[in-house]
């Protein structure tokens, strides 16, 4: 491999962009395809560089410059050229330029020439070496109109010239490439997204079928009735659990992250129920919908674009920006569900959640910037079991923080980040938090913990019935 070519090798492989330096030379005089070769392709028979070439017409002498290696093809009539591009497409290794001669008798001539090679391949950019005499403006006009693919270069060459505009035309072709690949995967992130919302969609017009039929059959099918209850809120909340899972498979931060984290805002719930100022706002019917909803909290990230919600490192101003957004994304998705179907109020309380858990109890959140009282419960309570939980976990970007180092992190944020009343829950619960962490982390849930559990009803709800919730009934 000449340095030439390795240095071209590591740079790609470096900075991870798809380069492409394949270019078509079609001319019916073999000496033009020497001087691209002397030019463009870093092995020129007598070994002139770039530099060289340069200093050949300039009279100077620069300090010695290589322009990356381009590898070139070589066609002497229109439809040879045709046919290489057409195979080079067919193998996946398209030309990104092709210089075509103005005349090339017998056969087409380059304003032919090209117009073939366009429709076989759209992407290509395609240069025109034509004298005064071959072909005017208003020629290339007429044929090629405002055509942003098609451009000319006069002879003789100037082989600086030549060389800028091979490696601008090589780079033009790159962005575009790569715009098209954004726009493909923002159209499959469009359509993943437009998938989680036909599948909640579904769920629910299940559960506004099954909530008719059984009232039809409620004085006769009692028993049935109450069987198809249980079943068919099980398989919602396996839907649901099963869509926040979809959304967090994209994101890096994979294992069991929202087993814990139901976990630990469920702890938090119970305890401000039977102890707190808030008692008065909750109820058995809030701990319902709130189980439900907290695993829906990130459920927005499928809308986020894959390289900056899998991007290992730390996040530029203006990707964190965009990152912000799968609060609102996620909102929005759930409200609109919310509002198809009565039934599905639960989703409410989820879409609440999930626009609101990065936001601080100071005010310096996002994406409002709510400030105490004014950030509903259900999103205070779970903003502090998602960073506890992110805490203690590894990540692609950093290791697991110890339990108690992420304790003290929290309990510094009292009052800042967290709701002082959430945080003295959270103290009073900590025990078990490191159970539940240790249950979960080793795989040996018991039906005695706040964990999933869909052959009962939840499990969570004992030690909040200890208390009197008669006066805020289901």
């Amino acid at each position: 491999m000449s340095p030439a070519r390795k240095w071209f090798f590591v740079v790609n492989v470096m900075t991870a962009k798809i380069v492409n330096r394949r270019v078509l030379i079609v001319d019916d005089n073999e000496s033009i395809h020497d001087d691209f070769q002397q030019i463009l392709a870093g092995s020129p028979k007598d070994h002139r560089s770039f530099a060289d070439c340069k200093q050949a017409i300039l009279g100077s002498t620069p300090a010695p410059t290589r322009i990356p290696p381009f590898e070139l093809q070589s066609a002497y009539q229109g439809q040879d050229g045709l046919q290489l591009v057409s195979q080079a497409n067919q193998q996946g290794r398209p030309f990104s330029i092709a210089f075509v001669d103005g005349r090339m008798p017998p056969g087409w001539d380059g304003v032919e020439t090209a117009a073939r090679i366009l429709a076989v391949d759209p992407n290509i950019q395609i240069v025109l070496c034509t004298a005064f005499s071959d072909h005017s403006l208003a020629d290339i006009l007429e044929r090629f109109g405002t055509n942003d693919r098609v451009m000319m270069l006069q002879k003789p060459f100037d082989v600086v010239a030549t060389c800028l505009l091979a490696v601008s035309l090589s780079e033009k072709w790159r962005l575009t490439h790569e715009a098209n690949a954004r726009l493909n995967r923002q159209a499959t992130q469009i359509t993943d997204a437009r998938r989680v919302m036909a599948i909640i969609e579904s769920c629910l017009d299940e559960l506004e079928s099954g909530h008719d039929e059984l009232r039809h059959h409620a004085v006769e099918l009692t028993g049935r009735l109450q069987q198809r209850t249980v079943e068919v809120l099980g398989t919602r909340d396996l839907a649901m659990f099963a869509l926040a899972q979809l959304a967090d498979s994209r994101d890096p931060e994979t294992g069991e992250h929202l087993l814990r984290m139901r976990a630990y805002a469920q702890l938090l719930a119970e305890h401000l129920i039977i102890d707190s100022p808030y008692s008065d706002q909750l109820d058995k019917a809030f701990l319902e919908d709130f189980y439900r909803s907290t695993p829906l909290h990130d459920i927005g990230k499928v809308g986020i674009p894959d390289q900056i919600l899998l991007k290992p490192g730390r996040l530029t101003v203006e990707e964190f920006e965009i990152m912000k957004q799968h609060t609102v994304i996620g909102a929005e998705a759930l409200e609109k569900a919310a509002k198809q179907n009565r039934y599905g109020t639960f989703l409410t309380m989820a879409a609440e959640i999930a626009r609101w858990h990065h936001e601080r109890f100071d005010g310096r959140g996002y994406p409002d910037g709510l400030s105490g009282q004014s950030i509903p419960l259900s999103a205070r309570i779970t903003a502090l079991a998602d960073v506890f939980d992110a805490l203690t976990s590894s990540r692609v970007y950093k290791d697991a923080i110890p339990a108690d180092e992420s304790r003290r992190i929290i309990e510094e944020q009292d009052g800042q980040q967290f709701d002082p009343v959430v945080v003295a829950a959270f103290r009073a619960c900590y025990d078990e938090f490191l159970l539940v962490k240790d249950t979960i982390d080793n795989g040996s849930q018991s039906v005695d913990l706040p964990l999933v559990s869909f052959d009962q009803p939840l499990p969570l709800f004992a030690r909040a019935e200890a208390v009197d919730v008669t006066s805020n009934p289901i």
